[in-house]
């Protein structure tokens, strides 16, 4: 098992082959999650002149932290690429799966419509079992759950240090959704969004660059 101090490493060495991606005046989507959070400490230290549309109210607030310029998504006519973590790659589905912070919906938005989408992830996250993420409406709550039955086990996500359950930045409830990883694809991820009210899921199956580091330390490409 790696320690704490060698993950952070690879996380500073992954988020810095990223930053390579980056030229002035681009408009940035920034994803959210401890990878990212490595590289926008690198943006602001190295005073890059880019645009970031953030991801989530986290992020938001960490690029405001470091005087970074924020862009509402409203406010920009593209998004030139999105650098955003995973909590796992799956190379041979061809999927990644995101939303073990709960921000899945603005991360699928922002890095579906950008022009080029690069993940980064340590080794950790390579075939690493985690959840499908739902976000579902409350108002059609009950309905979503007895749909998402038929895919695998759903489980309402508590919230650790409030009463209830965790809520989104958009106002919504989220679901973990236990499913067998050879059930896992493309085609799930729109089956899912298919039920009414569910807005969106952590499946993202979009034209990926990910970028992972290794156990040495050396970062390999895969394309998905």
């Amino acid at each position: 098992m790696s320690s704490p101090h060698n993950l952070l490493f690879l996380k500073k060495a992954v988020a810095r082959r990223a930053f390579g991606f980056l030229e002035e005046d681009m408009v940035v989507g920034i994803g959210s999650g401890s990878t990212v959070r490595e590289l926008i400490k690198i943006l602001a230290e190295n005073k890059v002149g880019v645009r970031c549309v953030p991801t989530s109210l986290d992020t938001e607030l960490m690029l405001h932290r470091y005087r970074l310029k924020v862009e509402d998504p409203n406010s920009v006519d593209r998004i030139d690429i999105a650098i955003d973590g995973a909590d796992s790659v799956l190379p041979d589905k061809k999927v990644i799966l995101k939303g073990g912070g709960g921000a899945l919906t603005r991360e699928k938005i922002v890095d579906y419509y950008a022009e080029r989408f690069v993940v980064i992830a340590d080794y950790t996250k390579v075939n690493r079992f985690f959840p499908i993420v739902v976000e579902v409406l409350p108002f059609a709550f009950s309905f979503a759950i007895k749909n998402l039955k038929r895919f695998g086990e759903p489980n309402i996500r508590y919230a650790a240090n409030k009463l209830g359950p965790v809520i989104t930045d958009n106002g919504n409830i989220l679901v973990d959704l236990r499913v067998d990883v050879a059930k896992i694809s493309r085609e799930l991820e729109r089956r899912i969004n298919s039920i009414p009210g569910i807005v969106e899921n952590g499946i993202f199956s979009r034209d990926t660059i990910v970028l992972v580091a290794n156990k040495d330390g050396a970062i390999e490409e895969i394309q998905i």
